[in-house]
């Protein structure tokens, strides 16, 4: 399960009031949103000191789904989204697909938060969002700290893993989750950030993937630990975990199943 960006794009207007976004740099910070709810979208986010964003979506035209409307704000140009009749239909199949990994709570969680980021500046959601994902230079000891805990805690994860059976979907899915997040944590701590904290300077080609995946894990390691020890499981709930950490990692993203030298790289972690 994953978004298309038109998709994500829709979603995004449906859940706002209006059905508009007032400029591509909120929308941006919006779309960009979808990975803390753990929601795969096939947008490449990279990074700067204003948050994360998707170059391509500088040159986002108007289609069949929404339209673009140019507008002068404080002496400035602007242009704002808005949903065409066809993307409230896009908005329901979007909808539709989410039922897959998302609960009704979820999904109001989701609108909520949507609904009170739109009320405010791109700058106010990526200071927020900054926060969260400890990116900034003088978070990094809290990342370092963070990326440790999560290495040992996946690590015990794993070394439980034996202990799920083989014989349901459930357990099949928690398995591999649990294994393709024990090798994605040593690959986050061993290669990706292990030299990072002996530079002062802020990293503005950084993948704004590695971030969102030490979120997504850190959220995913207390229901993993609860998840091993039962057999009704939430299976909406792994779904969710799977479909994100998982799927989210295509192409160009080092540490993806797409990666024809990921027994490499996986041997490099170690």
């Amino acid at each position: 399960m994953i978004l298309d960006k038109n998709e994500a794009i829709c979603l995004i207007l449906g859940l706002t009031q209006d059905k508009i976004v007032s400029s591509i740099t909120k929308l941006n910070k919006l779309l960009a949103r979808l990975n803390l709810h753990m929601i795969p979208v096939d947008i490449k986010f990279s990074l700067n000191k204003f948050g994360s964003y998707d170059a391509d979506l500088t040159n986002i035209k108007e289609n069949e789904f929404f339209e673009i409307e140019s507008y002068t704000y404080k002496g400035k140009p602007c242009r704002k989204v808005i949903m065409k009749p066809e993307g409230k239909e896009l908005f329901k199949s979007a909808t539709k697909k989410l039922e897959k990994i998302f609960s009704e709570k979820d999904f109001n969680s989701l609108k909520d938060e949507i609904n009170g980021l739109d009320k405010l500046d791109a700058k106010s959601i990526s200071n927020n969002e900054h926060k969260k994902l400890l990116v900034d230079v003088d978070d990094r000891t809290h990342l370092e700290q963070k990326l440790n805990v999560i290495n040992v805690e996946m690590y015990d994860l794993y070394s439980d893993i034996d202990k799920i059976e083989k014989d349901t979907l459930s357990g099949i899915k928690l398995r591999a989750l649990i294994e393709y997040g024990y090798f994605l944590a040593k690959f986050l701590k061993n290669v990706r950030f292990k030299t990072m904290f002996d530079s002062d300077e802020y990293d503005f080609d950084a993948n704004m993937m590695h971030y969102y995946f030490i979120y997504a894990l850190g959220e995913a390691i207390p229901f993993l630990e609860e998840q091993i020890k039962i057999r009704d499981r939430d299976d909406k709930k792994i779904n969710k975990f799977y479909q994100f950490i998982i799927n989210s990692a295509k192409q160009e993203y080092p540490f993806s199943l797409e990666n024809k030298d990921l027994n490499k790289l996986i041997q490099k972690c170690c």
